[in-house]
């Protein structure tokens, strides 16, 4: 693994590390910090070494707090593409109110500041070799790691037959709304369908309800038609969402080896 130095960061910018007697956490420096949607940030984290992280998967952080109990943990997934390899990742944060860490993520940090992180982990993931099509279905923060696998795909110069169904409350809340608008346009491999629960005025989207069975028969439909018994669905959201999600393919007879699914709390 590659690495890159860095100067001693100044005490200021050390005020969210907690004590880590066992050096189990690395410290990442917050490198740029970006809005997503109205609840949505995405921050960009130098990483001291060049991590091996697939398409799909998250870190853990850790931040100390003025409350107790002094230091909280909350996985982030990434949603920047790990091709090319690079030191620096990107995580989006959904703010949760009453969150006792999206709050500091979104208004409490700055470029910067040093920031504990664990990781990668997960099993959310896609690569060339575990082929196509894909259904890739999110809400909330969990469109995130979908974009991460977007994002690689696109990178690696990819063919894959992919298409994103995103889930949001409204247009101010959809995550990466406009860099998946440009993806979409660009790449001929990839469909973007958005569906809003709140506000049934909006033309923009093609549906205004949440995700179910009659929808993703729909989109995969008219996505893969023929190739529809082939397509993987990805599954990542609020643990409601989720579940309502996989029983909905469940019902449409689609087996467990063709669906995998992360919760986003």
């Amino acid at each position: 693994m590659s690495s890159i130095a860095a100067p001693p960061a100044p005490a200021g910018k050390r005020r969210f590390l907690a004590p880590d007697r066992g050096r189990s956490w690395d410290e990442a420096r917050v490198t740029a910090i970006a809005p997503e949607s109205t609840s949505g940030t995405t921050l960009r984290l130098a990483h001291p070494e060049v991590p091996e992280l697939q398409a799909g998967q998250y870190y853990l952080l850790r931040l100390a707090t003025p409350s107790p109990p002094g230091v909280v943990e909350q996985a982030y997934s990434v949603s920047s593409s790990p091709h090319p390899p690079s030191a620096e990742i990107e995580i989006t944060v959904r703010e949760v109110t009453g969150g006792r860490i999206s709050p500091l993520l979104a208004h409490h940090v700055r470029v910067g500041d040093l920031l504990h992180v664990r990781g990668p982990f997960g099993f959310l993931t896609w690569s060339e070799e575990d082929g196509g099509p894909l259904l890739l279905l999110g809400a909330g923060s969990g469109v995130a790691p979908l974009m991460s696998i977007v994002r690689y795909a696109a990178a690696r110069g990819a063919t894959t037959p992919m298409t994103v169904l995103c889930s949001s409350r409204d247009r101010s809340t959809v995550l990466f709304r406009q860099p998946l608008e440009k993806l979409d346009r660009a790449e001929p491999w990839l469909s973007v369908v958005h569906t809003f629960t709140r506000d049934s005025d909006d033309s923009y989207p093609r549906y205004h309800r949440r995700i179910d069975a009659v929808m993703i028969a729909e989109v995969t439909a008219a996505s893969f038609g023929s190739a529809r018994a082939d397509v993987t669905y990805l599954v990542a959201g609020p643990p409601d969402m989720v579940a309502a999600v996989r029983r909905a393919l469940s019902e449409l007879g689609v087996p467990d080896a063709r669906m995998a699914s992360e919760d986003h709390a």
